[in-house]
């Protein structure tokens, strides 16, 4: 079975702008500017910054998409000791005004335990890294180990896999193998972080594991008037613990 990625994301799970991590950060940078003589005010500025969204993830059993007696027999050996999940999760950042850019940020997903503590983790992850080009019409299947690899436009017998019309630098992705991965996406060439962005997801639990929960957090780091400001997704979390928690499966 062969996933293409949508061009939009159309199940929004939050949505809004991006807020100062700290408050007394608007104070300093108000103070900063007027030492240097900047007209424009911080507070009128943060009003149109950047608004993000985070997507539902979508996930599906390995052996829905990938048939169970199609796969090679090492793969079929690792579903016998263990479940497997194919989760995709998709974000967007969208600019509100030429004054504020995105230049740097992070998608953070944390896998869950049970009460009984045991661990779902994230057997791999997709995309890894994109550091140079633009990559357009990427195709990408499973290697025999589980691992996800990028094949050539000719798919030929392959049972399973996914496409991206594009992939935007700078992507890297850690985490994999834990509990805990991420994606920061950084801007190049003077190109903010905007558009869409999809990320793919090997979920690893104990067999009949269920339910699958994972919190999401979203970071990111502003530009205005040559200043970084440090912002998130979903402010206040730490202090009320509500996080955007989702079901998985």
């Amino acid at each position: 079975m062969w996933l293409t990625v949508p061009d939009t994301l159309k199940n929004l799970l939050w949505e809004g702008p991006l807020e100062v991590s700290a408050d007394e950060v608007v104070d300093r940078l108000e103070r900063e500017w007027r030492a240097q003589g900047t007209k424009d005010s911080v507070h009128d500025i943060i009003r149109d910054l950047p608004t993000v969204s985070i997507g539902l993830p979508e996930t599906w059993p390995l052996t829905q998409i990938y048939p169970h007696k199609k796969m090679p027999p090492t793969l079929r050996v690792k579903l016998d000791e263990s479940d497997f999940y194919f989760v995709r999760m998709p974000c967007s950042f969208r600019p509100r005004s030429v004054k504020s850019r995105i230049v740097w940020a992070r998608f953070l997903v944390n896998l869950l335990p049970d009460s009984a503590r045991q661990q779902p983790t994230a057997y791999d992850l997709h995309p890894l890294g994109v550091m140079q080009e633009v990559k357009r019409n990427v195709k990408v299947s499973l290697s025999p180990s589980l691992k996800f690899q990028e094949v050539e436009v000719g798919v030929g017998n392959l049972e399973f896999g996914f496409e991206y019309p594009e992939l935007q630098p700078i992507i890297s992705a850690t985490g994999a193998g834990e509990a805990k991965p991420m994606w920061d996406y950084s801007e190049t060439k003077g190109i903010a972080v905007q558009g869409s962005k999809w990320m793919h997801m090997l979920v690893k639990t104990p067999k009949g594991f269920k339910p699958v929960r994972a919190t999401l957090d979203l970071a990111a780091d502003v530009e205005v008037q040559g200043f970084k400001i440090a912002m998130l997704a979903i402010r206040g979390r730490e202090q009320s613990q509500d996080h955007l928690t989702v079901k998985l499966v």
